[in-house]
């Protein structure tokens, strides 16, 4: 009979951490190749290991997996801008700093690019319901707006520029040829994928960046 229990609740397990860090992993990986949508919470717990009361154990339902994924991807990309110590930098040593973070940040992680697309056709639906992705990103957001302030008042950056519209940019100068390499690639012959090519792209993103917020007038 103790046996037969024990079968019943698999929710107890000797360590509870791990486990729930391998069900998150294996759920980064599907809802990364099938979007919230196409994503099976079976599937996850096959990848795991475990079974799917287990997930339900920790995450309560699909949604609240699919939101924890969503917190650790953007507290990935916070974490990694945070270490940069933007607030220690001479101006434009900060951007460029920025912006190669960014931008290999970007190629390194296939995940975070795959759920935010994911995430985009949803309408954002379900960041909007994370306040707590806001709250950590404000912080940076005005580190940004710090060094802009620091360039601006020595003369290395033209003043007025937009640090959120600044940083959309560096996003998508960083981004756009990954999420269409495939038919930016086909388009004009080039493979976008390759390692010279991507290796150019990323110190045409920084000085075009760079260029952007030197001295002078500018709406950017």
């Amino acid at each position: 009979m103790q046996k037969a229990a024990a079968a019943d609740n698999p929710v107890r397990t000797r360590d509870p951490e791990r486990t729930r860090g391998k069900i998150l992993e294996a759920a980064l990986v599907e809802f990364a190749e099938n979007g919230y949508d196409g994503a099976k919470v079976q599937k996850i717990a096959s990848s795991a290991g475990c079974n799917a009361r287990l997930i339900y154990h920790y995450f309560d339902n699909k949604d609240r997996l699919y939101m924890a994924a969503l917190q650790r991807i953007y507290s990935e990309i916070r974490a990694q801008e945070e270490k940069l110590r933007l607030e220690a930098l001479p101006p434009e040593q900060a951007i460029t700093r920025l912006v190669e973070t960014t931008f290999d940040f970007f190629e390194n992680n296939p995940v975070f690019l795959a759920i935010t697309r994911s995430e985009n056709l949803l309408g954002g639906r379900f960041v909007a319901q994370m306040p707590e992705i806001q709250k950590m990103s404000a912080p940076f957001l005005k580190k940004v707006a710090d060094v802009l302030s620091r360039g601006s008042a020595t003369g290395v950056f033209r003043p007025g520029v937009d640090p959120l519209q600044l940083y959309v940019s560096i996003v998508a100068l960083s981004a756009h040829h990954i999420n269409a390499g495939h038919t930016l690639s086909a388009t004009f012959g080039t493979d976008l994928s390759c390692e010279t090519w991507r290796r150019k792209r990323r110190q045409h993103v920084v000085d075009m960046i760079v260029s952007a917020v030197r001295g002078g007038e500018s709406s950017v």
